[in-house]
């Protein structure tokens, strides 16, 4: 008999037909085989990646501001004619680009801290430890960076393009 007859009482057997195999027979756990023990849930990265993407912001975010400042403190700033004007002689161009370098200075002090902080607990839990040890360069050398600019900016006399 065929594991379908059970299913289909009034089928009628053909001679030659093929019959499925048995189905496997089912063992069932003894008491005395010990459990299996629960899988470990795989442990997150969230630290590491956020202090990695922070340091990463701050670097991304120094080079943006530095290129501005560049380019709108040397001049390099066009009309709509094409012609090239010097943003000395405007002070809203001026107070823009200072403001605009404020935001920039102490939101990466602010984005390398934390990747410095986040980075370090990252690593330390092993929860993402790799990018949480990139992102404590990332933000030592941001918070180097900014370290030295301030003090060269605060023990220097002239500003430039502010001081004549």
């Amino acid at each position: 008999m065929s594991g379908t007859d059970d299913l289909f009482p009034d089928a009628e057997q053909h001679p030659g037909a093929l019959v499925p195999p048995a189905p496997p027979a089912q063992v069932a756990p003894t008491a005395a085989a010990p459990a299996a023990a629960p899988a470990a849930a795989p442990r997150r990265r969230g630290l590491g990646a956020a202090a990695f993407v922070l340091g990463l912001l701050a670097i991304l975010g120094d080079l943006i501001g530095v290129a501005v400042a560049l380019f709108s403190l040397l001049g390099a700033v066009t009309d709509l004619k094409g012609t090239l004007t010097n943003v000395e002689g405007s002070p809203g161009a001026i107070l823009g680009v200072i403001i605009l370098e404020f935001i920039v200075f102490f939101g990466g002090l602010l984005f390398a801290l934390l990747a410095v902080i986040l980075g370090i607990v990252a690593a330390a839990r092993n929860r993402g430890r790799v990018l949480g040890i990139f992102g404590v360069i990332f933000g030592l050398g941001v918070l180097i960076t900014h370290l030295l600019i301030g003090i060269t900016i605060a023990t220097s006399n002239n500003v430039p393009g502010l001081t004549g």
